[in-house]
């Protein structure tokens, strides 16, 4: 009787409501409020944790919150602002951790913890519940970067030209091909480097080799800039549709009896003439200053190495003169380059190109190597190989270091073939950045554009000479559409971009021999042309 007089005692005291707040008296959610019966953490009893609305870490409330009445919960109370704080739940790092995050120490977006589970599945989350700028919409924009090189290329962020445009100085196909898909994210690899997880001192070093290039270039290199007084007078800047529509050439002949005989077949070709002033000449008597243009957008025209710096690469070129002779007469005929980049041959001679070429009616490329079988003979295939990497030797000199970055990170991308060294050489270590060169004797070209992935460089070489500091001008480089002319003596290194119109002038004087030799990079051969390859 007793037992059952203490239940009803129980049972009656449990019935009682408070009217203000709607809670059972002595209920759970009554002791919530109190903070008195959830079992506090040791972290919180000594004040070592300050949580939001004095909630103990372990608040059971968090997983079954569809089962609390909301008639329940008063505002301000702790389950509403469990409630507020819905599945972010305690990290880690708060559990353990002796400070509170108001130190500073742990600074996350939107308060949330380190380990955000929604990261694993984005598409789940509803657009509403992502706020701008937070660590999930953030996770959201980079859902594919850092691709591995066997990523298919379905990859929207690397794809994506609109936001992220080549450099000036890079030609990317624009076809939805797999080779012109290869091209475009190659050309766009290098500005990824910024959301790498390097570590800091990378970073570090990365910025002090960008700043000593650039003191490099300031100490030692000439700013061109055309004056007002000859671009009013006879300096001639074509229009960039003309040079597209016509055929414009530079004459660099000293006098009328050196330069460029016309022909009546002639008639229609546009003569650039440096002894009548029609462009302007680009040179420095002093040997240790070389010349550098900048575009609008302040990337690099044309670099020509100090007189000093050259000479320190190559001082004379007779093997290499002698390694052109022979492949012209291992050669049949002059190469052909088409209409628009048509070049003009003077005394019988010959244009060649060896290296890595695409294949014409196959697909992939090929090494070149194949003139090794018709006569050509493997030292002198070296020899081109060797002025090939002392290019490449004066490109990572004076470049700046955006294009190096550009062409390493492209190679890192797309492992695309450079130039490599004949099977019976004792070194064989491929070319770096370019596949092949280009050069003949006494040869000019038509001003015209290239489809080359990073910038070129041409050299003007004569035979049976040590080149000297004070050696005359034997050649220009011409730019039409800016009007500028660099003069050109023999070893000179000239870095170009190959997107700029440009040409090769005619030699200087009659009765010289020139040699040009230009290393060049093919966007070809960045897309390794091959549309069967869906892989970059």
């Amino acid at each position: 009787m007793t037992l059952n007089n203490h239940e009803d005692t129980n049972s009656s005291h449990h019935d009682e409501i408070d009217m203000l707040t709607g809670k059972y008296k002595g209920s759970v959610v009554e002791d919530i409020s109190e903070g008195t019966s959830w079992g506090k953490s040791r972290c919180e009893l000594i004040g070592l944790h300050d949580t939001s609305g004095d909630a103990p870490l372990e608040t059971p409330t968090l997983e079954h919150l569809a089962l609390l009445p909301r008639r329940g919960i008063h505002e301000g109370s702790v389950v509403e602002g469990a409630v507020e704080r819905t599945s972010w739940g305690k990290s880690r790092c708060d559990r353990m951790c002796r400070f509170p995050n108001t130190g500073g120490l742990h600074l996350t977006s939107g308060n949330a913890p380190l380990e955000t589970p929604t990261l694993e599945h984005p598409a789940f989350l509803p657009t509403r519940a992502i706020p701008e700028g937070s660590v999930v919409e953030a996770a959201t924009d980079r859902t594919s970067w850092g691709k591995s090189k066997d990523a298919p290329l379905e990859t929207p962020t690397l794809l994506n030209l609109a936001e992220y445009q080549a450099p000036a100085w890079c030609h990317v196909n624009r076809s939805t091909s797999s080779s012109s898909k290869r091209t475009q994210v190659a050309a766009v690899a290098y500005r990824y480097k910024q959301y790498d997880l390097s570590r800091h001192s990378t970073i570090h070093r990365r910025c002090l080799n960008a700043d000593r290039k650039r003191h490099k270039q300031i100490v030692n290199l000439k700013d061109v800039t055309v004056g007002k007084v000859p671009l009013s007078e006879k300096v001639q800047c074509l229009e960039m549709s003309y040079i597209r529509n016509n055929i414009v050439v530079c004459d660099g002949g000293d006098t009328d009896y050196d330069g460029i005989k016309k022909t009546f077949a002639d008639n229609n070709i546009h003569y650039l003439r440096i002894r009548d002033g029609d462009l302007w000449v680009a040179d420095t008597v002093n040997p240790s200053i070389g010349l550098h243009y900048l575009g609008l957008d302040k990337s690099s025209v044309f670099i020509r190495l100090p007189r000093e710096a050259a000479l320190g690469i190559m001082n004379n070129g007779r093997s290499l003169c002698m390694a052109m002779r022979t492949c012209a007469l291992t050669q049949p005929q002059s190469l052909l380059r088409g209409t628009h980049n048509r070049v003009f041959t003077e005394d019988g001679n010959k244009y060649c190109c060896v290296g890595v070429q695409p294949g014409r009616a196959q697909k992939g490329v090929k090494s070149g190597l194949y003139r090794l079988k018709h006569g050509f003979p493997s030292e002198h295939w070296d020899i081109l190989h060797k002025v090939m990497k002392r290019a490449e030797y004066a490109f990572d000199m004076y470049m700046s270091t955006e294009v190096i970055r550009h062409i390493s990170s492209a190679r890192s991308r797309v492992t695309f073939a450079t130039m490599e060294p004949s099977p019976s050489s004792s070194n064989q270590k491929k070319a770096r950045y370019y596949n092949g060169l280009g050069f003949g004797i006494n040869v000019y070209l038509r001003s015209h554009i290239d489809a080359d992935f990073t910038m070129s460089i041409v050299q003007a070489h004569i035979d049976n000479h040590n080149y000297q500091i004070d050696d005359r001008i034997v050649c220009y480089f011409a730019f039409p559409r800016i009007g500028v002319s660099v003069a050109l003596r023999p070893g000179d290194f000239l870095l170009f971009n190959p997107t700029e119109p440009h040409c090769v002038s005619s030699r200087c004087r009659a009765d010289d021999d020139i040699y040009i030799i230009s290393s060049y990079l093919k966007t070809a051969i960045v897309g390794l042309n091959d549309n069967t390859n869906p892989i970059v």
